[in-house]
């Protein structure tokens, strides 16, 4: 019954989230949430800037290879992309430190592992703490 409640009785895909959509910030509780939510949000800057879904641009930060296509069928640059999501980042970063959720050290460690290490390798942290955490 709770199946059908939520609409399982359809066999139309679920819509895919529109990345340019305002989202609020909610102040989750505990580290890994609150760096969850920052990748959702940053995910989602970088994929309203770039005009994709974010599904197709985490799809994308898979590996280098993926990466290169994404940035060819756009018709933009490797550097373009991991540009839009960096800043994707930092901008979510920002919005998290404004909310009160990050502080002093914990920000600086994120925002400097943000600023120079890769989109790809940065998806892969996450989770692996969520492994590590959960």
């Amino acid at each position: 019954m709770t199946y059908l409640a939520l609409g399982g009785a359809s066999y139309k895909p679920t819509p895919v989230a529109d990345p340019c959509a305002a989202r609020e910030w909610r102040n989750p509780h505990g580290l890994e949430r609150v760096l969850e939510q920052v990748a959702l949000s940053g995910l989602d800057g970088a994929a309203c800037k770039l005009g994709v879904s974010r599904e197709d641009l985490v799809l994308a930060l898979r590996d280098d290879a993926s990466l290169d296509a994404f940035a060819k069928q756009h018709d933009i640059s490797r550097a373009d992309a991991e540009t839009a999501v960096r800043d994707g980042l930092l901008r979510a970063l920002d919005d998290a430190e404004r909310a009160g959720a990050l502080h002093g050290f914990v920000d600086s460690l994120v925002r400097q592992t943000i600023e120079s290490v890769s989109p790809q390798v940065l998806l892969d942290a996450l989770q692996q703490l969520r492994g590590l955490v959960s």
